[in-house]
């Protein structure tokens, strides 16, 4: 029954909205819902109307049936004139007109204001509230008042009212009264409907958003980021009653080999094929989702080790016997897994950790099997398929395994990695560090001064004091962190999951006070000091090779501060340290000698492709280092503090440009400034904001603060706040780079705003010709993002529009505005000037030619 009405509800809008433009369907939720009413109350006249007619002409009244019908025609007209005009005011009083001369023309012609139809004179007001507000209704309770007082004093008067024929009276005013009665029944019920499917909407898209937040594009499963969010609530559920989970890390043998071979488009098909046979394959319990690449993460909850491997290697064998078809090509896969159970207390990052070892195992030793942390490295996959009741021949097979695989990786001397399986490790440890969004810390360990070790007391010495040296390190570090012998005096130490830099310089710092105590070497007490240099990971235009180059060069610069220091390599370590503090120091000279520039770029209404506003953005020409990047100075002036008077320079110029853009002729635009988190934060900042707009005489309403979507939730009760102040006085708020900084929806109904700016991370993938489903993710989500801005009456406007494509999809998505390379790069403010002066003579030919 419901599917029913939701279905015949859907065709009734989709008929209302047939006589709506296009343009009053992308207005505001409030203009859009008053034009729907309009057709709804011309449906109603044409449905009602009729049937009185006919009722008049049963009664006798042959005028009074012309004269409805004549005036239902002018109401049905209504919803023409809104297509063929799109002005709501006209089409509305059009029909409020017909309404009112009807019944103020039944009343006259029946009897005066003791009619049955004066009474339906209320019906102008009332309509009038649904299709233009309080105004218009005020407006049409006055005439009707005006009518029946009219009527009423010309009765007073003496004067005789025109006859008429109907002689049952009792039995019209029975048909008016019910008349009345259902007539505002079914035109509440309209408008109520029209209100309710535009809330659906509203929850349809919020949830199409939700949705897409937790689903991987490419696979439908879990992404990763809600899967680990399930991965923590059930580690919570878990230490409260002590039953332990599982997790099984899943990574499809040779797929860079798929790729290479078949083709992108191949492999997103096996990973699509993978995902489905393993959702087949698992419990309803489980948890299962995309980890990153061709890794995928299943959570078992309440589950032993022993029951996970044997759904493990269910899973394994699924995939074995699996074929992908990629035309005529027939894909074999194996996957490779590694198992850990869960420790009572322990973070969810050092299970995952113990997984992720189990699966290197597993590959090492031959790939297509499973693997458990904590038991022998052995083909576990292949004793369980043939059921194998002797552990102890599983043990010798794991032992000889594994003496195998520690001659190949292993050091000889020390028994720590040696460095090809250092860089395998720190390979997959950087992909883990990019999906994870943490911190991998490497420390490059250089013995001082141990050449005079061995010159002095001999290799056999130097070798045992090397030992020594490993053992110690290993002794500082957690069960999940590599160490590696990275070269004759040199070890090497990976540490995952790091939450900042300083746990990376607490753990040198922990590593250099265990050898502030003599070692043993050869029987002889030595004393040896260290220097450790830490490279951080992720970091721009890092790779590999970069990572362990710069621990290399923090190495060597903590050699030149001294024995046993620790130097942190930072991305203004290779920049001169001269560079950088000049940098610092130039800024404060800056804005006096002139330094600091605007440029500005255009934003373009997409529906007239008219410039209607720009963004100000700071640049800086310095007189020795030449054009200085924005992400190399403005970090800097956070640092100093030096933001908060440049950003009130920039505040200024841009309101000052703005009136002179005016003051010059020229059409108005709005100017977009960005606020940083320092201004903020500023005790006055809505005064000193509406200080410079006032200094510039320009309407607060040309000015857009853009702040940024993590800065807001830092403190949102004070942004609140500080938002209301501005919104009030007439600037307007934007939010920038929406969808990327803050992973919950909430702060949308709690801080007040304007705009919505969509981040270019979702621009990007628009317009892209792929497949139908690859390309349909993210189109559904911008369009998601779109129709929640708009439900919310926010004007939406997209960031970084490079391509013609882009810009389709935008457009069938009725976005707002937009701004980018496509129309324009950031311009002074003399080019903009001149683009501006010749839109107004172009708007200006057209109402010539008009």
């Amino acid at each position: 029954m419901n599917s029913t009405c939701a279905r015949w509800s859907d065709r009734y809008l989709g008929a209302n909205h047939w006589f709506i433009p296009d343009p009053l369907l992308d207005q505001a939720a409030g203009q859009r819902a008053r034009a729907e009413n309009v057709v709804n109350a011309a449906l109603l006249a044409a449905t009602a109307g009729p049937f009185y007619a006919l009722a008049y002409h049963l009664l006798g009244f042959n005028a009074a049936a012309v004269e409805i019908l004549l005036c239902c025609a002018c109401m049905l007209g209504s919803p023409l004139l809104l297509r063929a005009s799109g002005s709501i005011w006209a089409a509305r009083e059009l029909f409020l007109c017909a309404l009112f001369f009807n019944f103020t023309w039944l009343s006259t012609n029946l009897g005066g204001i003791g009619a049955p139809t004066a009474s339906w004179l209320i019906t102008a007001p009332l309509v009038a509230m649904f299709l233009g507000g309080v105004a218009s209704a005020l407006f049409w309770l006055a005439l009707s008042c005006g009518a029946a007082i009219a009527i009423y004093a010309h009765q007073g008067a003496n004067s005789a009212l025109p006859s008429h024929p109907v002689s049952d009276m009792a039995l019209l005013y029975l048909i008016c009264h019910l008349g009345l009665f259902v007539v505002v029944l079914v035109f509440a019920l309209l408008f109520e409907m029209t209100k309710t499917q535009g809330f659906v909407k509203l929850e349809q898209a919020l949830g199409t958003i939700n949705e897409l937040a937790i689903r991987d594009e490419l696979t439908g499963v879990h992404n990763r980021r809600y899967l680990l969010s399930l991965i923590e609530k059930e580690k919570e559920r878990s230490d409260r009653n002590g039953r332990a989970f599982c997790l099984c890390l899943l990574d499809i043998d040779f797929f860079k080999r798929i790729n290479d071979t078949w083709g992108h488009a191949a492999g997103d098909t096996v990973l699509r094929a993978f995902a489905g046979v393993v959702q087949g394959k698992v419990r309803g319990s489980d948890s299962f989702g995309r980890y990153g690449g061709e890794e995928f993460l299943l959570m078992l909850p309440e589950t032993p080790s022993a029951d996970a491997m044997v759904l493990a290697e269910r899973v394994r064998a699924a995939i074995e016997s699996m074929r992908c078809l990629d035309g005529a090509s027939e894909i074999a896969l194996t996957v490779s897994i590694g198992v850990a159970d869960y420790r009572i207390g322990e973070a969810v990052g050092l299970a995952v950790a113990r997984a992720d070892e189990a699966l290197y195992l597993a590959k090492s030793s031959g790939r297509n099997r499973v693997v458990c942390h904590g038991q022998e490295t052995a083909p576990v996959a292949q004793a369980l398929r043939s059921g194998a009741a002797g552990s102890a021949g599983l043990r010798d097979l794991g032992a000889n395994v594994g003496r195998m695989l520690d001659g190949v990786h292993c050091d000889q001397l020390t028994g720590l990695l040696n460095r090809r399986l250092l860089r395998d490790r720190l390979r997959h440890a950087m992909d883990r560090a990019d999906r994870n969004r943490r911190l991998v810390a490497l420390l490059l360990l250089n013995i001082n001064k141990f050449k005079e070790v061995n010159d002095a007391l001999g290799y056999e010495a130097g070798d045992a004091l090397l030992v020594h040296v490993s053992a110690n390190i290993r002794q500082c570090l957690r069960d999940c962190d590599t160490v590696a012998r990275w070269s004759g005096d040199e070890f090497v130490a990976l540490l995952e999951d790091v939450a900042e830099e300083g746990d990376a310089r607490q753990v040198a710092e922990k590593i250099l006070d265990r050898f502030g105590l003599p070692l043993s070497a050869n029987e002889r007490e030595c004393f040896i000091t260290l220097s450790v240099g830490v490279a951080l990971y992720p970091a721009e235009d890092c790779d590999l090779d970069a990572l362990l180059k710069r621990a290399d060069i923090a190495m060597r610069s903590a050699r030149t501060w001294g024995e046993n220091s620790v130097q942190l390599y930072s991305s203004t370590a290779c920049e001169p340290q001269s560079e950088r503090l000049a940098l610092k120091n130039g800024l404060r000279d800056a804005l006096a000698r002139g330094q600091l520039f605007l440029e500005y770029q255009p934003q373009v209404d997409l529906a007239t492709r008219r410039i209607v506003g720009v963004e100000a953005l700071l640049r800086w020409q310095h007189p020795v280092f030449g054009r200085i990047d924005p992400g190399r100075f403005i970090p800097l002036a956070e640092e100093t503090g030096m933001i908060v008077p440049i950003g009130d320079w920039v505040l200024r110029t841009a309101c000052a440009q703005n009136r002179a853009w005016r003051d010059a002729g020229l059409p108005g635009v709005k100017t977009a400034v960005n606020l940083s988190a320092r201004q903020l934060r500023h005790p006055d900042i809505a005064a000193r904001v509406l200080e410079i707009v006032e200094d510039a005489k320009l309407p607060p309403g040309c000015l857009d603060l853009e702040i940024t979507e993590g800065v807001l939730i830092d403190d949102l009760e004070a942004n609140r706040q500080v938002m209301g102040d501005l919104r009030a006085a007439g600037v307007l708020v934007s939010i920038d780079d929406f969808g990327t900084g803050y992973s919950s929806l909430n702060y949308l109904s709690e801080l007040p705003f304007d705009i919505l700016k969509m981040d270019g991370l979702f621009v990007r993938r628009l317009g892209q010709r792929l497949g139908q489903d690859v390309r349909a993710r993210p189109y559904a989500i911008a369009e998601a993002i779109l129709a929640m801005a708009h439900r919310l009456e926010l004007k939406v406007i997209a960031e970084c529009v490079e391509t013609a494509e882009q810009l389709a999809d935008l457009c069938a998505m009725r976005c707002d505005e937009a701004q980018g390379y496509l129309f324009y790069r950031p311009l002074p403010a003399e080019q903009v000037g001149v683009l501006l002066a010749r839109q107004a003579d172009e708007q200006a030919e057209l109402l010539i030619s008009a």
